[in-house]
């Protein structure tokens, strides 16, 4: 994640310096209000302020000294979903030809499973932190050999050196929910990089459950929560820019996905 600072001056006299781009700073007289405008470049979308503020537009008042710091991610929508194959009740598998077609090409020296512990960690920063190694090395996560109990399991994957690519570093595939027998529930969001206000799919649900499904902002407030005893919830995507978190409850499911929303 990308940061750019821009550092405010409070002063006692009129005075003013060039301020507004990203990168300046500006003298100011106490009292002034200022528009501050977090604008990404190509590829980018904008997260949220240092202080927590979402809005890419937004207005201060100058009452002190301040520095606010915008933070801008990669416009990647597989960052926290990359695909995972479901091969039999015990194995689990990144889905290496999906990611291929991404533009991708993995070593399985670079593919380290893990298991949940807690609530899921917030995958844009350091990750993971308390969740448990149960294999490296792997393209696979064989359940009958490596089942560190029932839970939730993932996948990074280490592309670093991925020449070209708008998005390397750490990636991280979807959370598969292991209940100890049958096959994982597999339930996605279809699409999850969608304009503000699109239609969203969360399909495989159970129709016999009761599936409570909760979207969180990228400052972790909750914003929407519904009920669902369906095979699947149509719901519209946030209208502000940035990374939303949806979890899914239910008796056999519990799953985080996420999906992002373009400026």
């Amino acid at each position: 994640m990308r940061k750019t600072f821009l550092t405010i001056v409070c002063t006692l006299c009129a005075g003013f310096l060039f301020a507004g781009n990203a990168g300046t700073s500006g003298v100011y007289e106490c009292g002034t209000w200022l528009q501050l405008v977090a604008t990404p470049f190509d590829d980018y979308h904008f997260v949220e302020w240092s202080d927590g503020n979402v809005e890419p537009v937004r207005t201060v008042e100058v009452n002190e000294d301040a520095t606010y710091i915008a933070y801008f991610a990669a416009n990647c929508e597989e960052y926290a979903n990359w695909p995972v194959v479901v091969l039999y009740d015990w194995l689990l598998m990144v889905n290496v030809n999906a990611i291929n077609q991404m533009g991708y090409y993995i070593s399985p020296a670079n593919v380290t499973w893990y298991r949940v512990v807690g609530e899921p960690d917030d995958m844009h920063n350091a990750f993971p932190q308390d969740d448990q190694v149960v294999i490296r090395g792997s393209y696979y996560l064989t359940l009958a050999q490596n089942l560190q109990n029932t839970g939730n399991y993932y996948a990074v994957v280490d592309v670093s050196n991925a020449q070209g690519m708008l998005c390397d570093g750490l990636m991280r595939t979807v959370i598969i929910n292991y209940s100890g027998g049958g096959k994982a529930p597999q339930v996605n969001l279809l699409p999850n990089y969608a304009s503000p206000g699109q239609q969203i799919k969360l399909v495989g649900l159970n129709p016999n459950e009761k599936t409570a499904v909760q979207i969180f902002s990228t400052a972790g407030q909750l914003v929407r929560t519904f009920i669902c005893e369906d095979t699947q919830l149509v719901f519209p995507a946030e209208y502000i820019a940035g990374c939303y978190q949806v979890k899914v409850s239910s008796p056999s499911i519990n799953q985080v996905l996420k999906y992002l929303v373009r400026n």
